[in-house]
């Protein structure tokens, strides 16, 4: 038994599945592009990662959080997560910066503090769909310059690679990036393995990535 077997692009709808237990709400939904999304299937032993305030640990009643990406290049995503990585360097702004623009996450959903990365133990499957653009701030009434910067602001052993604060626009994700939504993920089926590295940290992001 796998995650989501015999899932369907029909049942990439807003509210709870009858079949698989888990709901998908209206804010989810939005997260992509209209008609981008397809079902894909990932083998055991697939590598999914995502960046994320503390640790993303699984919700007693959720499981764990439904929103991934690939490690390794995976179909119209030729980047992965060292793509994204050489990205964030060639800009000179770290990897949670660089992960929040192309990912399209407004400062105000999450921290993006931490390099989060598991392996999946049994086949899932899941819905694969290009992000849809967000505004810099989700609730303009939010707005906090301090917050703003220090979320994009690298270690400080990032600055010997050139890497500098952020400043990100107004709109997020206006260049094309796609993402895993895995509803129904739970503990069982994944591996950790303590991969879980600092976002701002790009010294030791270069020696998870390339040793």
């Amino acid at each position: 038994m796998g995650v989501n077997d015999d899932l369907s692009i029909y049942d990439f709808t807003v509210g709870k599945s009858e079949w698989y237990g888990w709901t998908i709400p209206q804010s989810h939904y939005d997260a992509f592009v209209e008609n981008s999304v397809r079902v894909e299937e990932l083998p055991v032993g697939f590598r999914l990662f995502k960046l994320t305030k503390g640790e993303a640990p699984a919700d007693p009643k959720y499981g764990i959080t439904p929103w991934w990406s690939s490690v390794m290049p995976f179909k119209e995503d030729h980047e992965g997560a060292m793509g994204r990585f050489e990205q964030a360097k060639l800009n000179k702004i770290d990897m949670s910066a660089m992960v929040r623009y192309m990912s399209a996450v407004p400062i105000d959903w999450n921290a993006l503090d931490n390099y989060i990365e598991i392996t999946l133990k049994v086949q899932a499957a899941g819905f694969w769909g290009k992000y849809s653009p967000q505004k810099k701030w989700s609730d303009p009434r939010k707005r906090d310059l301090g917050v703003e910067m220090n979320r994009g602001r690298p270690a400080p052993s990032a600055r010997s690679m050139g890497i500098k604060d952020a400043v990100l626009p107004n709109e997020l994700g206006a260049l094309e990036a796609w993402q895993f939504y895995i509803p129904g993920l739970q503990e069982e089926h994944i591996s950790r393995q303590q991969r879980i590295i600092s976002a701002h940290d790009m010294v030791a992001l270069r020696e998870y990535f390339f040793g």
